[in-house]
């Protein structure tokens, strides 16, 4: 029979044996917690670099084609400014033969504000806004001469509707001198016959005649007036025409070296996300 000693030794190895095993099992526990945490901070670690690398690469991407859409752009719009130069020179050279006229130059100017428009879709503002103040200058040459054109167009109708009757001056001038002559004549030989001439048929003829002289050289004079003050009207409005696209031609000038300097700048600055 065992004793109460050795019972309580056997207790005691038991015990001793439980506590290994309770503590040894916490430790697996222990560790297989912290393993997984360990495995998923990594894997985290791992999911959060590949979304950067997708995230980097679809940045790159966009940054490209964006680049490549304002590029485009850019190359279309200067293409519709040079179209507008080489009209505008055509139309103001005066060994042009067939002159291209208003609507061609009304419609590259068009296709200016419309790829203005696309720029201002694609951006960076700067460059925006220089198109746009191109755009708008080129408008505003193309409406002011399309007016004048047309203001002189109507003037030349008018011109042409009282030309003046020079012809009618001349033959005028010539029958009241011819009667004028005669009734020279009839009154010197009257005076040395001593006859009388009232109610002689010249007399009728000559005051006719100066009448008709009077009244065709105050029509023409009329006329000629008219069309001098027209002429100065079209030339008033010539001279403002010009003086416009003077100034145009310099905001032009500056407005391009602008969008080119903005573009050089787009174009060598990596965008942003969006439109910068």
């Amino acid at each position: 029979m065992v004793g109460a000693p050795e019972m309580m030794a056997v207790v005691d190895e038991l015990l001793i044996a439980l506590v290994a095993a309770v503590f040894g099992l916490a430790g697996t526990v222990v560790g297989a917690v912290v393993a997984a945490r360990a495995a998923k901070a990594g894997a985290d670690k791992n999911a959060e670099t590949a979304r950067r690398q997708v995230e980097d690469q679809a940045t790159a991407e966009h940054a490209h084609w964006l680049r490549q859409q304002r590029l485009t752009a850019y190359e279309g719009f200067l293409e519709a400014w040079d179209e507008c130069l080489r009209l505008t020179r055509a139309s103001a050279d005066p060994h042009e033969s067939d002159p291209p006229g208003v609507e061609p130059l009304r419609a590259a100017a068009g296709h200016m504000a419309e790829r203005a428009r696309r720029i201002a879709l694609l951006g960076p503002p700067a460059v925006t806004q220089a198109a746009e103040e191109l755009a708008e200058t080129m408008q505003q040459d193309v409406d002011a001469t399309a007016e004048f054109l047309r203001e002189a167009e109507a003037g030349t109708l008018v011109l042409d509707g009282r030309p003046g009757d020079i012809d009618g001056v001349h033959a005028a001038t010539k029958a009241f001198t011819n009667k004028a002559d005669q009734l020279r004549e009839l009154l010197a030989g009257a005076q040395e016959s001593g006859e009388s001439v009232d109610g002689h048929p010249l007399l009728a003829e000559y005051l006719e005649a100066g009448n008709r002289y009077q009244t065709v050289s105050q029509e023409t004079l009329g006329d000629l007036q008219a069309n001098l003050d027209q002429l100065a009207s079209l030339a008033d409005q010539a001279t403002a025409v010009v003086d416009l696209l003077r100034r145009n031609q310099a905001a032009r000038e500056a407005s391009r070296e602008q969008f080119t300097a903005e573009v050089r700048a787009a174009l060598g600055t990596p965008p942003l996300s969006g439109n910068g």
